[in-house]
């Protein structure tokens, strides 16, 4: 399986040969119980970091990633959910079409977990490819969101990442590369 979604990632970024303007944005939020504010975490208690995409045309596949990196936090716990998720842990979630296969139909969205351990650096990629339907305009709107705990003060930084072997964000066919608006920066707090 996993062999299968490498060599997927690997048709995406074949796919898709040049960027141009962008035709969509994505940014970062947090939500849940550790939540404070806008840019603050309580340290201990879980918080979703939400990825919020705002997009104009019409798409047949995608490859993004995110790293979340820190100067004085060395850990964090990903918080489980036997619930279900995008990966085996169930910590990475899809929202509004990204949960399964109803707008990436080839499999749904795939989750590249390229250093997913609790040690920071975290790195962690997703990809997508439809291949009877397209991923239609919409206005901003949450699509993923990973659960973590982050139990020490300090601040995290959630930026975008390459993954291998993806090599670049890509919202494709036609190719456009998306707007970045981060790194975003979050305060831990006790």
């Amino acid at each position: 399986m996993f062999r299968f979604m490498v060599g997927l990632i690997v048709v995406l970024a074949l796919l898709i040969v040049a960027g141009s303007a962008a035709a969509t944005e994505v940014s970062v939020k947090i939500s849940g119980p550790g939540a404070v504010n806008d840019s603050t975490i309580k340290a201990g208690e879980p918080v979703s970091f939400d990825i919020y995409i705002e997009n104009d045309r019409k798409f047949t596949c995608f490859t993004m990633g995110f790293k979340m990196i820190s100067k004085d936090i060395k850990k964090v716990v990903h918080v489980a959910d036997t619930t279900g998720g995008l990966n085996e842990r169930g910590d990475v979630k899809g929202y509004n079409g990204w949960q399964d296969a109803s707008i990436y139909d080839l499999g749904g969205v795939y989750v590249i977990e390229a250093d997913w351990d609790g040690t920071l650096p975290e790195v962690v990629g997703f990809g997508g490819l439809c291949a009877y339907k397209k991923y239609e305009p919409h206005d901003l709107q949450k699509c993923l969101s990973w659960d973590l705990r982050i139990e020490q003060p300090g601040s995290i930084t959630v930026d975008s990442s390459y993954f291998s072997p993806g090599g670049k964000w890509i919202f494709g066919q036609p190719a456009h590369e998306p707007a970045w608006k981060g790194p975003y920066t979050f305060l831990v707090v006790q």
